[in-house]
């Protein structure tokens, strides 16, 4: 049973990163950037946000035990991964701000999904 967790675990994540890496280069969308008080807040950062949120309540609904301090390293990893990638991406790039934006998500995810019960 824990094989089986571990691999849903790993092919959600695999698919969340692939799909936030190859989504992006088949539909070209700019996202808008909005100045309030002085500052420039970027959509792009907000979306990663999102995503990342989105991907802790996917494997908790899926049944992964997302209180376990090893899904979240690995949800950490996986959001510096999705960043390091792209240094090897054509026309993609690293940033330090989508980095942060998407462990902001893990973090978001994290206190949301105390609201969603355990399946397993």
């Amino acid at each position: 049973m824990r094989l089986r967790r571990f691999t849903i675990l790993f092919l959600t994540i695999a698919l969340w990163v692939t799909a936030i890496l190859v989504i992006p280069t088949l539909l070209p969308i700019n996202f808008p950037r909005f100045k309030c008080l002085g500052i420039t807040i970027h959509t792009d950062y907000l979306v990663h946000v999102v995503l990342f949120v989105l991907l802790v309540i996917s494997l908790k609904i899926v049944g992964i035990k997302t209180s376990s301090i090893g899904v979240l390293i690995l949800l950490m990893l996986a959001s510096a991964l999705a960043e390091v990638w792209q240094l090897y991406i054509p026309h993609r790039t690293f940033n330090t701000y989508d980095l942060i934006s998407n462990i902001i998500g893990v973090v978001i995810g994290y206190g949301v999904r105390v609201r969603i019960k355990d399946k397993g």
